[in-house]
């Protein structure tokens, strides 16, 4: 094998790594966001059971208030 043949060979070695951890680090990326959307849902939902909760409250007042007047 000549010096150009090895050099091109490490270095196809050396690329071929980089790839692997490129690909790996875009699996984690994806992860990481999956993770931070099932977060962001959870607070989502638990933000409208609040408003909503907060409503009946707001309503049930406005009524207390209708027949105490």
């Amino acid at each position: 094998m000549s010096e150009m043949d090895s050099m091109r060979h490490w270095l196809g070695e050396m690329f071929g790594q980089v790839g692997e951890r490129f690909d790996r680090m875009d699996e984690r990326i994806d992860r990481f966001e999956a993770r931070v959307d099932e977060r962001f849902d959870r607070l989502e939902a638990r933000v409208d059971e609040i408003a909503t909760v907060n409503g009946t409250l707001i309503d049930e007042v406005a009524r207390i208030n209708r027949r105490l007047a």
